[in-house]
């Protein structure tokens, strides 16, 4: 069993990317879509329980620093790849899809990824919570603002999905970690483990309802794959090269918030509030998510030399 819990623990990336195969293998997952949120919740749960709001403090005095990394995670790169994908005039689904794939919070598992990378954990921490905490405002209004001559959707519904998404956990978090302080030590020892079968169980289900078009049109599909690939490079590239004044640790938080970012979120709105063939879009999306750790490696060695500060 511990063997068991090590290779999970060791090879997290892997194993939720497994969820696309399996779903494939299983498309009666299916039937576990309408507890999609309910998942997505509880990975939150387990996420902000590991929250310590003393160590939120400790980045407290760098406010300039992360309403940099914020206003340019969910505002500015999400408006540069529509402008992007305007000028490429791709079809509106397509818009709408990679839009809300771009303006998702930072990922939960960012923060190890961070850590991989031996960047400022703490920092990625705060990004983390702050990002999730602003999303339900931002991600409508970029639909408002960008798409809604393009496509019709329900902008006060979107802000209240991710207030219940978000909030319920993190409120319901707190609580039973103050309550429960014990079982909270012993949960926490595990908890990679537990978020990371969830989040598997959340693509092989996300992966099933996709089954009958990603078997028929399998083309189509690497297409999707391919086209997520130069977006995520460019949430590595473009916050790494515009900030080049801070120290090498933070320049990894603020890129590795923005590149592993949370995109089952996305995949979920979606699958509420978009068609079916854009949450395959964004399920798709998914796949190179756990290969960007590599150019990231590189990225980072390649910069090495950088002073620091």
């Amino acid at each position: 069993m511990k063997r068991v819990i090590e290779f999970i623990e060791n090879n997290t990336s892997f194993i939720i990317t497994l969820g696309i195969p399996l779903g494939l293998m299983f498309p009666q997952f299916a039937v576990l879509k309408p507890y999609l949120t309910e998942f997505l919740m509880l990975v939150l749960f387990f996420t902000f329980l590991k929250l310590e709001f003393q160590d939120l403090l400790k980045v407290s005095k760098k406010v300039k620093l992360i309403l940099f990394a914020v206003v340019f995670d969910l505002i500015l790169l999400p408006i540069s790849v529509f402008v992007i994908l305007k000028i490429l005039k791709v079809e509106d689904f397509l818009l709408a899809s990679y839009l809300l794939f771009s303006a998702v919070p930072a990922g939960v598992a960012s923060a190890s990824i961070t850590d991989i990378l031996e960047g400022d954990t703490i920092l990625s921490t705060t990004i983390i919570i702050i990002t999730h905490i602003i999303a339900p405002i931002t991600i409508p209004l970029l639909f408002y603002i960008l798409l809604r001559k393009v496509i019709h959707v329900d902008y006060l519904n979107i802000s209240t999905t991710l207030i219940k998404l978000i909030f319920i956990p993190l409120i319901l978090s707190q609580i039973f970690k103050y309550t429960f302080k014990r079982l909270t030590t012993q949960i926490a020892s595990k908890n990679k483990v537990i978020t990371t079968l969830i989040l598997l169980l959340l693509g092989t289900t996300i992966s099933a309802i996709n089954y009958n078009f990603i078997v028929k049109n399998p083309i189509e599909s690497i297409g999707f794959i391919l086209f997520s690939i130069p977006i995520y490079l460019l949430f590595m590239i473009v916050p790494f090269y515009i900030t080049p004044f801070l120290p090498m640790k933070e320049r990894i938080s603020i890129f590795a918030t923005k590149t592993f970012m949370n995109v089952t979120i996305g995949v979920i709105l979606a699958l509420s509030f978009l068609d079916t063939k854009a949450s395959l879009v964004l399920t798709l999306a998914q796949i190179p998510w756990s290969l960007m750790i590599f150019p990231s490696e590189i990225l980072i060695k390649l910069n090495k030399k950088a002073p620091a500060k």
